[in-house]
């Protein structure tokens, strides 16, 4: 053997130690087999987690568009997110809703606000330019269904009752928000508080000295 010889047998065995040979067939197929298991493996504990998620979730009350102060909501004001509860927020859930209307914020809330009781004037404390006058009603003069917080009514002076559509001049019928009911005396007779603005003050405090009829109004 020649030196030339064994220089090249000697360069063909370093090159196969350094250059190993590739996987085989089945190698390369149980890879690919774990790596799809891993990944679907992965996409199951996911799909577990926001399921645990969706399971806890709450539905709240936010607003779907702004509300100034002291303005009354209605239905069209409030809208409903899924909220996972937690302990360092307080929010009014969206099964409320019902005794949220009628009711008013203390200061200006944005559009997507969500609701807390903190934020809204207290029951049967009117907000700033309302006032809060109680009215005497006759058991004919009121609906036979009971009136409730915050629903929202007309009220016009006898013995000529106008409906609260009819020009100012026409009489001293407005619109008010009931803040409570008092119990019936001994003729049927009730005492009810009712909010309103400072535009009405007026005509409320004279039907106060009076008689009265009162009737539901839409929200």
């Amino acid at each position: 053997m020649t030196v030339t010889d064994f220089t090249e047998r000697l360069r063909k065995a370093r090159r196969r130690v350094s250059d190993p040979r590739p996987p085989s067939k089945s190698s390369s197929r149980w890879l690919n087999l774990a790596t799809v298991v891993v990944a679907l493996g992965f996409a199951l504990v996911i799909v577990h987690l926001v399921a645990v998620l969706r399971d806890r979730t709450v539905p709240a009350l936010v607003l779907a568009r702004d509300v100034g102060a002291t303005q009354p909501f209605t239905e069209a004001d409030l809208a409903a997110v899924d909220l996972v509860p937690d302990h360092d927020v307080r929010f009014i859930r969206a099964a409320d809703r019902a005794a949220v209307i009628g009711r008013a914020p203390v200061v200006g809330l944005q559009k997507g606000t969500l609701l807390a009781a903190a934020s809204l004037i207290p029951e049967g404390v009117p907000g700033t330019g309302f006032q809060v006058v109680g009215l005497r009603v006759e058991a004919g003069n009121r609906p036979s269904q009971p009136l409730w917080p915050h629903a929202r009514v007309c009220v016009s002076p006898l013995p000529q009752p106008l409906p609260c559509d009819s020009l100012p001049s026409a009489g001293n019928a407005f619109v008010a928000r009931v803040a409570g009911v008092g119990s019936p005396d001994s003729d049927g007779t009730v005492v009810v508080d009712v909010i309103v603005d400072s535009e009405h003050i007026g005509p409320a405090l004279a039907a106060a000295s009076g008689s009265v009829i009162i009737s539901l109004r839409g929200a």
